[in-house]
């Protein structure tokens, strides 16, 4: 085919729509059923509090409890900048003592923090 040469609709096969004989009999469903509203308790917040995006007070709070609970055992990442004869060092001192560079640096941090008081 060249490139002048276009092709129609008509040149590709294609298989003809079904028609679906059950949805058209069948009532819609979000007209046959309307959902249940939920009973109104006296500490329950009102709908037009929860369609405006506002958060009853205690669950915002359970949230934010529930937040800080995660972040507790969570681990936080330092990237540092080293040179080539130090991350050298580095890695020689982790091979020799069967320990990982991560737990090296973690504890001369801390070794560093303690002695000047933080």
């Amino acid at each position: 085919m060249s490139s002048k040469e276009t092709l129609s609709l008509e040149e590709f096969a294609t298989a003809p729509r079904r028609q679906r004989a059950a949805t058209l009999d069948a009532p819609p469903k979000a007209a046959a059923e309307k959902p249940r509203e939920p009973a109104a308790t006296p500490d329950s917040p009102s709908d037009e509090s929860l369609e405006k995006g506002m958060v009853p007070n205690g669950a915002s709070k359970a949230l934010r409890q529930m937040k800080r609970a995660r972040m507790q055992g969570a681990s936080h990442f330092v990237n540092v900048n080293l040179d080539r004869d130090t991350k050298r060092r580095l890695k020689l001192a982790s091979f020799n003592l069967d320990t990982s560079m991560q737990a090296i640096m973690e504890k001369a941090i801390r070794q560093y923090l303690d002695a000047n008081g933080y």
